[in-house]
């Protein structure tokens, strides 16, 4: 079961690769846009992991808030979106 406000316990690194993780991307993905390591992103998620009392990244992902669907069309993201509108 996950534990309750376990969030502030993780450092920056392990968020950031708990957002990306959350987001859908693989180890690799994470790596390459974090510029490190697999295996760091490896070890990142297992403690994260271990920090929140998850099992998987899928349970990680469903703790994730769910992205607004206000600022997105069909077919982009909220960032690409932002930029053809302004």
């Amino acid at each position: 079961m996950p534990e309750e406000g376990g969030l502030h316990r993780l450092s920056l690194s392990e968020t950031r690769v708990a957002r990306l993780v959350a987001e859908g991307l693989s180890d690799e993905e994470i790596a390459k846009r974090l510029a490190i390591s697999v295996v760091t992103v490896s070890g990142e998620l297992a403690e994260v992991l271990r920090k929140l009392g998850l099992r998987s990244r899928t349970e990680l992902a469903l703790l994730a808030p769910e992205r607004s669907t206000r600022d997105q069309e069909p077919g982009g993201d909220a960032a690409t979106n932002q930029r053809r509108r302004g």
